[in-house]
Protein backbone atom coordinates (compact mmCIF):
# COMPACT_ATOMS: atom_id res chain seq x y z
CA UNK A 1 0.00 0.00 0.00
CA UNK A 2 1.31 3.42 -0.98
CA UNK A 3 0.95 5.79 1.96
CA UNK A 4 1.12 9.57 1.99
CA UNK A 5 1.64 11.90 4.96
CA UNK A 6 0.36 15.47 4.71
CA UNK A 7 1.85 17.64 7.44
CA UNK A 8 5.39 17.25 8.74
CA UNK A 9 5.23 18.87 12.14
CA UNK A 10 6.43 17.03 15.24
CA UNK A 11 3.79 14.31 14.97
CA UNK A 12 3.66 14.06 11.18
CA UNK A 13 7.42 13.66 10.94
CA UNK A 14 7.33 10.88 13.52
CA UNK A 15 4.59 9.07 11.61
CA UNK A 16 6.45 9.42 8.31
CA UNK A 17 9.61 7.99 9.88
CA UNK A 18 7.66 5.07 11.34
CA UNK A 19 6.08 4.23 7.99
CA UNK A 20 9.39 4.51 6.13
CA UNK A 21 11.19 2.35 8.69
CA UNK A 22 8.39 -0.23 8.45
CA UNK A 23 8.99 -0.69 4.75
CA UNK A 24 6.06 1.25 3.33
CA UNK A 25 6.32 3.21 0.11
CA UNK A 26 5.86 6.73 1.47
CA UNK A 27 5.11 10.08 -0.13
CA UNK A 28 5.05 13.32 1.83
CA UNK A 29 3.70 16.84 1.54
CA UNK A 30 4.21 19.88 3.73
CA UNK A 31 3.11 23.43 3.14
CA UNK A 32 6.62 24.61 4.04
CA UNK A 33 8.63 22.53 1.60
CA UNK A 34 11.91 22.79 3.52
CA UNK A 35 10.59 20.32 6.13
CA UNK A 36 10.14 17.71 3.43
CA UNK A 37 13.81 17.88 2.45
CA UNK A 38 14.77 16.09 5.68
CA UNK A 39 13.27 12.95 4.14
CA UNK A 40 15.16 13.26 0.87
CA UNK A 41 15.89 9.83 -0.61
CA UNK A 42 13.53 8.01 1.76
CA UNK A 43 10.21 9.37 0.54
CA UNK A 44 8.71 10.93 -2.56
CA UNK A 45 8.02 14.63 -2.09
CA UNK A 46 4.70 15.84 -3.53
CA UNK A 47 4.29 19.49 -4.46
CA UNK A 48 0.61 19.66 -3.51
CA UNK A 49 -2.00 17.65 -1.59
CA UNK A 50 -3.59 16.79 -4.94
CA UNK A 51 -0.33 15.32 -6.25
CA UNK A 52 0.11 13.41 -2.98
CA UNK A 53 -3.37 11.92 -3.25
CA UNK A 54 -2.96 10.91 -6.88
CA UNK A 55 -0.01 8.65 -6.04
CA UNK A 56 -1.32 7.03 -2.86
CA UNK A 57 -3.82 4.47 -1.60
CA UNK A 58 -3.93 6.08 1.86
CA UNK A 59 -3.13 9.64 2.92
CA UNK A 60 -2.68 10.45 6.61
CA UNK A 61 -3.36 14.12 7.27
CA UNK A 62 -1.86 15.48 10.48
CA UNK A 63 -2.02 19.27 10.61
CA UNK A 64 -2.58 21.92 13.25
CA UNK A 65 -6.25 22.85 13.11
CA UNK A 66 -9.51 22.82 11.14
CA UNK A 67 -8.43 25.61 8.79
CA UNK A 68 -5.30 23.65 7.89
CA UNK A 69 -7.33 20.46 7.40
CA UNK A 70 -9.75 22.25 5.08
CA UNK A 71 -6.87 23.73 3.11
CA UNK A 72 -5.25 20.31 2.57
CA UNK A 73 -8.54 18.61 1.72
CA UNK A 74 -10.53 21.27 -0.11
CA UNK A 75 -8.17 24.13 -0.95
CA UNK A 76 -6.50 24.89 -4.25
CA UNK A 77 -4.84 21.68 -5.49
CA UNK A 78 -6.39 19.96 -2.49
CA UNK A 79 -6.92 16.24 -2.05
CA UNK A 80 -10.52 16.48 -3.23
CA UNK A 81 -9.29 17.55 -6.68
CA UNK A 82 -7.26 14.37 -7.20
CA UNK A 83 -10.06 12.28 -8.66
CA UNK A 84 -8.54 9.20 -6.98
CA UNK A 85 -11.72 7.37 -5.94
CA UNK A 86 -9.72 4.47 -4.49
CA UNK A 87 -8.14 6.80 -1.97
CA UNK A 88 -8.71 6.66 1.78
CA UNK A 89 -7.96 9.76 3.85
CA UNK A 90 -7.15 9.16 7.52
CA UNK A 91 -7.28 12.47 9.36
CA UNK A 92 -5.13 12.37 12.48
CA UNK A 93 -5.53 16.09 13.24
CA UNK A 94 -7.21 17.09 16.49
CA UNK A 95 -10.41 18.78 15.38
CA UNK A 96 -13.95 18.75 16.78
CA UNK A 97 -16.45 15.96 16.11
CA UNK A 98 -18.59 18.27 13.97
CA UNK A 99 -15.56 19.43 11.97
CA UNK A 100 -14.49 15.84 11.32
CA UNK A 101 -18.03 14.93 10.23
CA UNK A 102 -18.08 17.90 7.85
CA UNK A 103 -14.83 16.78 6.19
CA UNK A 104 -15.90 13.14 5.93
CA UNK A 105 -19.21 14.00 4.31
CA UNK A 106 -17.69 16.40 1.77
CA UNK A 107 -15.02 13.90 0.76
CA UNK A 108 -17.56 11.10 0.55
CA UNK A 109 -19.72 13.20 -1.77
CA UNK A 110 -16.71 13.33 -4.10
CA UNK A 111 -16.08 9.59 -3.95
CA UNK A 112 -13.28 9.62 -1.36
CA UNK A 113 -13.61 7.79 1.96
CA UNK A 114 -12.32 9.35 5.18
CA UNK A 115 -11.60 7.96 8.62
CA UNK A 116 -11.03 10.05 11.70
CA UNK A 117 -7.93 8.70 13.44
CA UNK A 118 -6.91 11.15 16.19
CA UNK A 119 -3.85 9.89 18.01
CA UNK A 120 -2.68 9.67 21.60
CA UNK A 121 1.06 9.94 22.17
CA UNK A 122 3.90 12.21 21.15
CA UNK A 123 6.50 12.35 18.39
CA UNK A 124 8.76 9.73 20.00
CA UNK A 125 5.84 7.33 20.33
CA UNK A 126 4.96 7.97 16.69
CA UNK A 127 8.42 7.00 15.50
CA UNK A 128 8.45 3.91 17.73
CA UNK A 129 4.96 2.73 16.73
CA UNK A 130 3.66 3.28 20.27
CA UNK A 131 0.81 5.67 19.48
CA UNK A 132 -2.83 4.95 20.30
CA UNK A 133 -4.92 5.59 17.16
CA UNK A 134 -8.65 6.08 17.85
CA UNK A 135 -10.62 5.33 14.69
CA UNK A 136 -14.14 6.16 13.55
CA UNK A 137 -15.81 5.85 10.17
CA UNK A 138 -16.76 3.06 7.78
CA UNK A 139 -15.74 -0.37 9.09
CA UNK A 140 -15.14 -1.56 5.54
CA UNK A 141 -12.82 1.40 4.92
CA UNK A 142 -10.99 0.78 8.19
CA UNK A 143 -10.46 -2.88 7.30
CA UNK A 144 -8.95 -1.76 3.99
CA UNK A 145 -6.19 0.27 5.71
CA UNK A 146 -6.12 -1.46 9.08
CA UNK A 147 -2.64 -2.91 8.68
CA UNK A 148 -1.11 0.55 8.18
CA UNK A 149 -3.04 2.16 11.04
CA UNK A 150 -2.19 -0.65 13.47
CA UNK A 151 1.47 -0.24 12.55
CA UNK A 152 1.29 3.12 14.35
CA UNK A 153 0.30 1.54 17.67
CA UNK A 154 -2.49 -0.05 19.70
CA UNK A 155 -5.64 0.83 17.79
CA UNK A 156 -9.20 1.32 19.01
CA UNK A 157 -12.01 1.23 16.46
CA UNK A 158 -14.93 3.21 17.93
CA UNK A 159 -17.64 2.77 15.31
CA UNK A 160 -19.07 4.09 12.08
CA UNK A 161 -20.33 7.47 13.33
CA UNK A 162 -18.16 10.21 11.82
CA UNK A 163 -16.51 12.35 14.49
CA UNK A 164 -16.96 9.94 17.38
CA UNK A 165 -13.21 9.30 17.68
CA UNK A 166 -12.64 13.04 17.89
CA UNK A 167 -14.99 13.32 20.88
CA UNK A 168 -12.91 10.71 22.72
CA UNK A 169 -9.68 12.48 21.74
CA UNK A 170 -10.93 15.76 23.22
CA UNK A 171 -12.01 13.98 26.41
CA UNK A 172 -8.53 12.45 26.71
CA UNK A 173 -6.73 15.73 26.08
CA UNK A 174 -8.78 17.66 28.61
CA UNK A 175 -7.70 15.03 31.16
CA UNK A 176 -4.06 15.66 30.26
CA UNK A 177 -4.51 19.41 30.70
CA UNK A 178 -6.20 19.00 34.07
CA UNK A 179 -3.49 16.62 35.31
CA UNK A 180 -0.81 19.09 34.15
CA UNK A 181 -2.47 21.94 36.03
CA UNK A 182 -2.87 19.81 39.17
CA UNK A 183 0.80 18.80 39.20
CA UNK A 184 1.78 22.41 38.47
CA UNK A 185 -0.27 23.73 41.37
CA UNK A 186 1.31 21.17 43.69
CA UNK A 187 4.79 22.24 42.56
CA UNK A 188 3.87 25.91 43.06
CA UNK A 189 2.53 25.34 46.58
CA UNK A 190 5.60 23.37 47.68
CA UNK A 191 7.98 25.85 46.08
CA UNK A 192 6.29 28.78 47.87
CA UNK A 193 6.71 26.88 51.15
CA UNK A 194 10.47 26.90 50.57
CA UNK A 195 10.71 23.18 49.81
CA UNK A 196 12.48 21.66 46.81
CA UNK A 197 9.55 20.51 44.62
CA UNK A 198 11.61 17.54 43.43
CA UNK A 199 10.75 15.77 46.69
CA UNK A 200 7.04 16.43 46.05
CA UNK A 201 7.33 14.77 42.62
CA UNK A 202 9.32 11.86 44.09
CA UNK A 203 6.69 11.23 46.77
CA UNK A 204 3.79 11.65 44.33
CA UNK A 205 5.36 9.10 42.02
CA UNK A 206 5.66 6.59 44.88
CA UNK A 207 1.90 6.67 45.48
CA UNK A 208 -1.23 5.25 43.83
CA UNK A 209 -1.93 8.76 42.47
CA UNK A 210 1.08 8.92 40.17
CA UNK A 211 0.46 9.36 36.44
CA UNK A 212 2.52 8.93 33.31
CA UNK A 213 2.69 12.72 33.20
CA UNK A 214 3.98 13.06 36.76
CA UNK A 215 6.59 10.37 36.10
CA UNK A 216 7.83 11.57 32.70
CA UNK A 217 7.15 15.30 32.82
CA UNK A 218 7.24 16.03 36.56
CA UNK A 219 11.06 15.93 36.97
CA UNK A 220 11.40 18.25 33.95
CA UNK A 221 8.76 20.63 35.28
CA UNK A 222 10.61 21.23 38.55
CA UNK A 223 13.76 21.98 36.51
CA UNK A 224 11.86 24.43 34.25
CA UNK A 225 12.57 22.21 31.25
CA UNK A 226 9.66 22.86 28.91
CA UNK A 227 11.17 21.74 25.61
CA UNK A 228 8.06 20.92 23.59
CA UNK A 229 6.69 17.54 22.69
CA UNK A 230 3.25 19.17 22.46
CA UNK A 231 3.04 22.96 22.33
CA UNK A 232 0.98 24.85 24.88
CA UNK A 233 -0.80 26.71 22.06
CA UNK A 234 -2.03 23.38 20.69
CA UNK A 235 -3.31 22.26 24.09
CA UNK A 236 -5.14 25.58 24.29
CA UNK A 237 -6.71 24.88 20.90
CA UNK A 238 -7.87 21.46 22.08
CA UNK A 239 -9.35 22.87 25.30
CA UNK A 240 -11.22 25.44 23.26
CA UNK A 241 -12.55 22.65 21.02
CA UNK A 242 -13.64 20.72 24.12
CA UNK A 243 -15.45 23.68 25.66
CA UNK A 244 -17.15 24.64 22.39
CA UNK A 245 -18.21 21.02 21.82
CA UNK A 246 -19.60 20.88 25.36
CA UNK A 247 -21.54 24.10 24.82
CA UNK A 248 -22.91 22.73 21.56
CA UNK A 249 -24.28 19.68 23.35
CA UNK A 250 -25.63 21.65 26.33
CA UNK A 251 -23.37 20.32 29.07
CA UNK A 252 -21.15 22.06 31.62
CA UNK A 253 -17.46 21.16 32.02
CA UNK A 254 -16.43 23.59 34.78
CA UNK A 255 -12.87 22.36 35.31
CA UNK A 256 -12.16 22.24 31.59
CA UNK A 257 -13.47 25.77 31.15
CA UNK A 258 -11.20 27.02 33.96
CA UNK A 259 -8.23 25.19 32.45
CA UNK A 260 -8.98 26.74 29.07
CA UNK A 261 -8.86 30.21 30.65
CA UNK A 262 -5.55 29.40 32.36
CA UNK A 263 -3.99 28.13 29.15
CA UNK A 264 -5.31 31.17 27.27
CA UNK A 265 -3.64 33.49 29.78
CA UNK A 266 -0.39 31.48 29.63
CA UNK A 267 -0.47 31.59 25.84
CA UNK A 268 -0.92 35.37 25.93
CA UNK A 269 1.99 35.75 28.36
CA UNK A 270 4.50 34.14 26.00
CA UNK A 271 4.36 30.42 26.79
CA UNK A 272 2.65 29.40 23.54
CA UNK A 273 5.63 27.69 21.88
CA UNK A 274 6.81 25.89 25.01
CA UNK A 275 5.55 22.49 26.13
CA UNK A 276 2.02 22.45 27.53
CA UNK A 277 3.51 21.69 30.97
CA UNK A 278 4.86 25.26 30.97
CA UNK A 279 1.52 26.01 32.63
CA UNK A 280 3.74 25.38 35.68
CA UNK A 281 5.98 28.32 34.73
CA UNK A 282 2.89 30.45 34.17
CA UNK A 283 1.68 29.70 37.72
CA UNK A 284 5.13 30.49 39.11
CA UNK A 285 5.11 33.81 37.27
CA UNK A 286 1.70 35.00 38.44
CA UNK A 287 2.52 33.94 42.02
CA UNK A 288 5.97 35.53 42.11
CA UNK A 289 7.86 32.30 42.81
CA UNK A 290 9.88 32.15 39.58
CA UNK A 291 13.23 32.32 41.34
CA UNK A 292 12.45 30.19 44.36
Amino acid sequence: MKVGVAGLGLMGSGIAKRLINSGHTVSIYNRTSSKAQHFSGNATVALSPRELAEGCDLVVTVVTDFDAVKNVLFGRDGIIESGNHNLVVADASTISPSQSKYCAQHLRNSGIEMLGIPLMGGPAAAEAGDLVPIVSGSRQTFDKVRQVVENLGRTFYIGEIDGSANAIKLALNLNIALIATAVSEGITLVRKAGIDPSIFIEILNSTYFKTGLSEKKGPKMVKNDFSPSFHLKNMLKDLELATSTAQGTGIALPQTTLAQQMFRAANNMGFSDQDYTSICAFLAKINGVENQ
